[in-house]
């Protein structure tokens, strides 16, 4: 055998491993290794692995859809296509620049879950997470008393109910908190909310069954000026009563002004005067025609206002003007604190007795200045096509700039949503089939989502509004 075929391995053979940097060096190699101590890592050190969860291991599986919304807000519920958690907020929204209105508008079928969403996303979270003020305009009646009076004592706000029979709270139409004048009126600011004399022409609008003419409206506005001078004199707040008063016996001089005679003054507002006098007397004793009671007021502890509205018949002026002069004086109070920077919500469970007249103007007017005021209006319809075209109140559906429309049984109102918010061909046959607790919400303009509506244990024991029927609390 020669040299080199005694040195040199076929290629079939095994090569020893390499020696270790810290082999010794004098011609000794290493044993072979043994494939299972190599695979328990006996030779080298092993990195020991994370621990870690199926949730949070999720971001690994690329396959994943992105989150349909933001983390920052409250939670509204589940996205029906992929499980992920639906959050919103209309304050957030407006600060990211996803709305340019914080205002909320809630369409749908009776029993499909309107309530459980404005008491628990707009009102329970609100208050509890956001730290926000809660304005509730309860219409609803449940067991003889609104809808939110148990969510009210809940948090310990107490319940300021108006009643025809005038053994409720009252509101008066000439609270100092109103300003006095029109907005860019010598006595009103321009950029106001509505003033003490727009909020009388509305009233009396709604007395008269028309609208006011030119001498009337001058008669009233000197009444007014005359009503409040003397009430101040007389160091008290002046009233719808001494209104009246100044348009029976208007002052010579006030009619020397303008040109005319005291009894030519007087015919123009003997109209107005005794339909004041009647919806003083009649539709509205006992709550806009006193002072303001003690009671109604922003500053409960709590953060919660619940004006219980339900004992007012839906028939004639006394609801309708009751919910205006509350969303007039609430309104002027938040423009008088606007450099606190509070954010409040006001919930209005039933936003179509402000459909039609002079009073929907002014609660549209009012909610027009929702950005200047930090405020937010959540209101709750049923069917678009309930709201005349051109109405105030579906003025609120149209400005609203997140949307959440809950289940359509008639394809005539699906189609309505979806003409009325630009909604994608077709998806009228997804709207009819939303069953109860799942909607659609639109927000700016980002794609409609399909969400369920969650709600926590104490939630649930708290917005469930079947007690009358099924006999059990």
């Amino acid at each position: 055998m020669t040299v080199r075929q005694a040195t040199e391995k076929s290629p079939l053979e095994p090569v020893a491993s390499p020696p270790r940097p810290d082999a010794n060096r004098k011609g000794r190699r290493e044993p072979r290794r043994s494939r299972w101590l190599d695979r328990a890592g006996w030779y080298e050190p092993r990195e020991a692995g994370a621990r870690s969860t199926t949730r949070q291991a999720e971001a690994l599986n690329l396959a994943l859809s992105s989150p349909p919304t933001t983390h920052r807000g409250l939670i509204l519920g589940t996205d029906r296509l992929s499980g992920q958690l639906v959050c919103h907020d209309p304050f957030i929204a407006y600060a990211d620049k996803l709305v340019s209105a914080p205002n909320v508008a809630v369409v749908g079928d009776v029993g499909k879950g309107k309530s459980s969403l404005l008491k628990t996303w707009g009102t329970l979270r609100q208050l509890l997470l956001a730290g926000r003020r809660v304005v509730v305009l309860d219409k609803k009646m449940q067991a003889g008393q609104g809808e939110y009076t148990s969510l009210a004592q809940a948090v310990g706000a107490p319940s300021i109910r108006f009643t025809v029979d005038g053994t409720g709270s009252r509101l008066n139409v000439l609270d100092p908190v109103i300003a006095l004048g029109e907005p860019g009126s010598p006595t009103g600011a321009a950029g106001r909310p509505t003033g003490q004399m727009m909020l009388l022409r509305a009233v009396l609008a709604e007395a008269l069954g028309r609208g006011v003419t030119e001498r009337e409206g001058k008669a009233l506005r000197i009444a007014l000026l005359a009503a409040t001078r003397d009430a101040q004199e007389r160091k008290r707040v002046a009233v719808i009563g001494d209104v009246v008063h100044h348009l029976i016996h208007p002052e010579d001089h006030a009619a020397e002004t303008i040109g005319v005679t005291r009894p030519e003054l007087r015919e123009w507002g003997f109209d107005p005067a005794f339909a004041l006098e009647r919806m003083i007397e009649e539709d509205l004793a006992g709550l806009v025609d006193e002072e303001t009671s003690p009671e109604v007021q922003l500053d409960h502890s709590s953060g919660l206002v619940h004006f219980d509205l339900s004992s007012l018949p839906v028939e004639g002026p006394a609801l309708r003007i009751v919910m205006t002069v509350i969303n007039t004086w609430q309104t002027n109070m938040l423009a008088q604190r606007s450099q606190k920077l509070m954010q409040t919500v006001n919930v209005v469970e039933e936003g179509w007795h402000v459909a039609q007249g002079a009073l929907g103007r002014v609660f549209q007017r009012n909610t027009k200045l929702a950005r200047g005021l930090g405020l937010a209006t959540l209101a709750g319809f049923h069917h678009v096509s309930d709201l005349p075209p051109g109405s105030a109140a579906r003025s609120l559906l149209q400005e609203a700039e997140t949307v959440f429309i809950f289940g359509q049984s008639l394809r005539s109102d699906a189609l309505a949503c979806a003409e009325l918010y630009d909604l994608p061909p077709g998806i009228e046959d997804t709207i009819m089939g939303l069953g109860r607790g799942t909607f659609l919400a639109k927000i700016g303009s980002e794609a409609p989502l399909l969400v369920q509506h969650i709600r926590s244990p104490a939630e649930v024991s708290l917005t469930e509004t079947d007690a009358a029927l099924t006999g059990r609390n």
